[in-house]
């Protein structure tokens, strides 16, 4: 063979090598929707096809901030300090200025709702010490977490052809979050957030539309196209599901409302005899971890010493915080329960830490589908987090 048509081969050996090592382009959706908290997949379609996550990154950011919210490395009245490196991010973003500072709480507002890239930059930095030392403890985690096929090389989502992932793995975080982090996860319902007199809404349309979602996050750049990662619930029935590769955010709003509707229509797998997150189709490999049951479901039973005429039959909650300590949760639940009258029939109670860097967890239980509905669309229209618990999600607490 002559040394022209050596080259010309060999070059060609090396386009293919490359483009089967390298996620692709958006062209097709990808997706998947997952029961919760079984992980019992119910559709799938491209699942583990890799592609970009886009901004659907920071859900990963805000897990590793959680993390530091339990473990007490930050508060939420922590200041982060604004880097020229975080200020320099391209929209979407608030707009920070190198020096200025924002406080904890806001900076998560402003990634679940306005998805600002330079704040997902003053986290990184704040909580990793460097964007590029807490995207390898992005990756490190979504590898504990059954994250298979992805990888994290910076905190906000923004293009760089290393960054990686695929529908199924984008369904085991949000999962995650849920299961791990349930006091935190009303930050990704929020309809709005308000900065120094602006308002910013919520990237995610269906929550406004889509009857029961309640979350997560949307994600955007040409290379992966439209994503949307979304839990919703309808009678006590949770499911998650993950859309990727919309070739505009109506489509991809289209087909996450055609999923989730055929999936509540269809009802809970008969029989299932495949794990978490696994496809029910042997030709499938499973590459997601299990999910675990929500956080207060194992903390310890403290009993009423007396039963109650408080509480209706109906079991839905709603889930308000979590705090340092039991008399500052139960007070706070207590108060809010008292101003919106769709809780003031339900029970206020207080989940147990499973562990000393635990938060107490206060909740209103004893409410009926509509009243918990009610009171969480009202507390975030207020900018306040709140979660609607299904009869499964109840935590056993201390009234």
């Amino acid at each position: 063979m002559a040394s022209g048509q050596r080259i010309a081969v060999s070059g060609f050996l090396l386009v293919v090598a490359l483009a089967i090592s390298q996620p692709a382009h958006a062209q097709n959706l990808t997706s998947i929707v997952v029961e919760y908290p079984s992980g019992k997949v119910l559709s799938e379609s491209g699942a583990d096809v890799v592609t970009y996550p886009a901004s659907l990154t920071k859900m990963m950011t805000l897990y590793l901030t959680f993390e530091a919210l339990r473990a007490g490395r930050v508060g939420m009245a922590t200041r982060l300090s604004v880097s020229a490196e975080a200020a320099r991010q391209p929209p979407s973003k608030l707009g920070l200025r190198p020096g200025s500072t924002i406080r904890l709480d806001e900076a998560i507002r402003a990634l679940a709702v306005k998805s600002a890239n330079d704040v997902a930059v003053v986290l990184a930095e704040g909580i990793g010490g460097s964007e590029a030392r807490f995207a390898q403890l992005m990756s490190y985690r979504a590898r504990e977490l059954g994250m298979t096929r992805t990888r994290f090389v910076n905190a906000s989502g923004l293009p760089d052809e290393r960054q990686r992932t695929t529908a199924r793995d984008m369904a085991v975080l949000a999962s995650r979050l849920l299961s791990d982090f349930p006091e935190y996860y009303g930050f990704f319902g929020l309809p709005y957030f308000v900065w120094k007199g602006r308002t910013y809404h919520n990237h995610n349309r269906l929550l406004a539309t889509y009857p029961g979602m309640d979350g997560l996050k949307t994600g955007y750049i040409r290379a992966s196209g439209y994503n949307l990662a979304a839990s919703a619930m309808r009678n006590g029935r949770r499911l998650v599901a993950v859309v990727l590769g919309g070739a505009s955010s109506g489509e991809r709003n289209r087909e996450m409302v055609r999923l989730l509707d055929e999936a509540f229509a269809i009802g809970p797998p008969a029989n299932p005899v495949a794990g978490p997150f696994e496809s029910a189709r042997p030709t499938t490999a499973a590459t997601g971890g299990p999910t675990r049951p929500p956080a207060e479901a194992s903390a310890p039973s403290a009993r009423p010493k007396r039963p109650t005429t408080l509480q209706p039959p109906a079991d839905f909650g709603v889930q308000l915080g979590a705090f340092r300590d039991r008399r500052t949760a139960g007070e706070t639940a207590r108060r809010i329960a008292r101003t919106l009258p769709t809780l003031r029939g339900g029970t206020v109670i207080v989940a147990e830490p499973r562990s000393r860097s635990r938060k107490y967890v206060a909740q209103v239980v004893g409410l009926n589908r509509a009243d918990a509905l009610g009171a969480c669309a009202s507390l975030r229209r207020a900018g306040k987090p709140c979660l609607v618990l299904a009869p499964n999600e109840r935590a056993v607490g201390s009234r």
